[in-house]
């Protein structure tokens, strides 16, 4: 395996350690984390706003948790503050972008035509609601527990 490779394989496998890393390791570390964290936030959104479909078990407070969690792991995997702050950027956008392609997805599978505008405007009101007072202050605030509980190490 060549370095380069080795060092990306790395970045991903041990986001700590690739945080204090060379450039490239820290790019890889923080898009990895903030993917996979943007992921996990963007499903427990969803669930959070469609809790008629949800199980049981899947409540507000539980959703809300899995948010908060995935906020405190983007500093607990990134510990460079630079890399965590570049990776808290990277898990914000992913998690807005897939939460905002889950609501608008029905509507274009049903390849609903000029209607269609009007009839997502409601979807996409409640999404960006739900992401400007929920996941974005969840993730920013489980974050800021995070290096208040680790440290700010730059």
């Amino acid at each position: 395996m060549s370095e380069c490779t080795s060092g990306l394989w790395s970045a991903l496998t041990h986001p700590a350690r690739a945080s204090y890393g060379s450039r490239r390791e820290r790019l890889a570390s923080a898009l990895a984390v903030g993917l996979l964290t943007g992921l996990s936030a963007a499903m427990a959104t969803y669930t959070l706003w469609q809790g008629s479909l949800a199980p049981g078990w899947a409540g507000d407070t539980v959703m809300g948790s899995l948010v908060f969690a995935a906020g405190v792991l983007v500093k607990l995997l990134c510990q460079n503050l630079k890399t965590s702050v570049l990776a808290l950027s990277v898990a914000v956008v992913a998690g807005a972008t897939l939460t905002a392609a889950a609501a608008v997805a029905p509507y274009l599978l049903l390849d609903i035509g000029t209607l269609g505008g009007i009839a997502l405007l409601p979807e996409l009101r409640d999404v960006i609601t739900l992401l400007v007072f929920g996941q974005v202050p969840l993730l920013l605030f489980g974050y800021l527990i995070a290096i208040v509980y680790d440290g700010a190490t730059a």
